[in-house]
């Protein structure tokens, strides 16, 4: 005797997923206005999670120098 075919039950439908927001910068948990260079200070941690610069402290405060990955790589046009 053959048997009946399988019926599968199918999940219940999803409810769309919310995308989470960009994550905020760097300045934006600091209250009032940001400084004038926070854009600068952004640009610069970029360069450095990139590999492109190495932080190196001094008594004046932090310098940044070229890394070799950032002396191999050409200058934009």
């Amino acid at each position: 005797m053959p048997r009946p075919p399988v019926m599968r039950r199918r999940p219940p439908a999803r409810s769309p997923r919310r995308r989470e927001a960009a994550s905020p910068s760097l300045f934006d948990a600091i209250p009032g206005p940001p400084p004038e260079d926070a854009e600068l200070l952004e640009d610069l941690m970029a360069l450095v999670a990139l590999g492109l610069l190495e932080e190196r402290p001094s008594p004046d405060g932090a310098v940044y120098a070229l890394t070799e990955l950032g002396k191999a790589t050409p200058p934009s046009p």
